[in-house]
C-alpha cells in the first residue's frame, strides 16, 4: 500500500511541474544583439508575438532559436512576408548538431522593406519537420518592443 502511494504521489508530482514548464515542446527565442525580444512555447493557448524592429540599426544582429522538442530541426528556413502572405525573403540555414543553433539576420535584411508601403511582416520556419510555423508578427513601426512568453 505505501509503495502504491509513493507511486501516485510520484506521478503526481511530476505532473504538476511539468506543467509549468515547456520541457519537450516547441518554441522560439528572438534576440537582438543579445538582449530577448520575444520567447513563445507553442501551446493550444500561445498566441503570436508581435515584435517592433522600427528602432533597430542596419548593423544588429538578429538571431532566432527554434526548438523542436528538444533537437533542432534540419533544412531551415525562415521567410519574411508581407500582409497579402508574399514571401519577400528567404533565408535557408544549415544543419548544426549544437543544441541551440541561432538562425543569424542581419537587421538590415528586413530593414530594406520599410521603405515599402507596409510595416508589418510575418517571419515563418521551416524545416524537415515542422512544415511552417508562424513565429511573430515584426512591424518596423516605431512602437515600443515587446516580449512575449506563453
Amino acid at each position: 500500500m505505501k509503495k502504491t502511494l509513493n507511486v501516485f504521489v510520484g506521478i503526481a508530482l511530476i505532473a504538476v511541474l511539468a506543467s509549468f514548464s515547456p520541457f519537450g515542446g516547441e518554441g522560439f527565442t528572438l534576440h537582438v544583439n543579445n538582449k530577448l525580444l520575444a520567447e513563445n512555447y507553442f501551446t493550444s493557448k500561445s498566441t503570436t508575438p508581435r515584435v517592433s524592429l522600427g528602432a533597430l540599426a542596419d548593423n544588429d544582429q538578429i538571431s532566432i532559436a527554434y526548438n523542436e522538442c528538444g533537437k533542432i530541426g534540419s533544412d531551415r528556413t525562415l521567410t519574411l512576408k508581407d500582409e497579402s502572405g508574399k514571401a519577400l525573403k528567404e533565408w535557408k540555414f544549415s544543419d548544426s548538431p549544437k543544441v541551440a543553433a541561432p538562425m543569424n539576420i542581419m537587421a538590415k535584411e528586413i530593414l530594406s522593406f520599410k521603405k515599402t508601403d507596409q510595416k508589418t511582416f510575418t517571419l515563418i520556419y521551416t524545416s524537415k519537420a515542422v512544415p511552417n510555423r508562424l513565429l511573430a508578427t515584426l512591424s518596423l513601426g516605431s512602437e515600443a518592443q515587446a516580449s512575449s512568453k506563453n
